[in-house]
């Protein structure tokens, strides 16, 4: 019989400029995420509906419109 490990444990020590750049990069990530979660929810209240979360939604009138949200800040 074979056994396959399915997860593994470990543990990160980075250094201080490792832990800015991931704090860096994690905040940025939680940003376009927050950002797309607040597109969705507003489309989802003008009544548009959501097809993805990249930014395009189908209008009521059948054409398709931008996010119009901006990502720099």
């Amino acid at each position: 019989m074979i056994r396959v490990q399915l997860r593994y444990n470990f543990r990160l020590y980075p250094s201080a400029g490792q832990r800015i750049a991931l704090a860096r990069a994690f905040g940025c990530a939680r940003v376009v995420f927050n950002d797309a979660l607040r597109f969705r929810e507003e489309a989802r209240a003008a009544g548009a509906a959501v097809r993805h979360l990249c930014g395009v939604v189908q209008a009521p009138h059948g054409r398709e419109e931008g996010s119009g949200a901006s990502l720099a800040r």
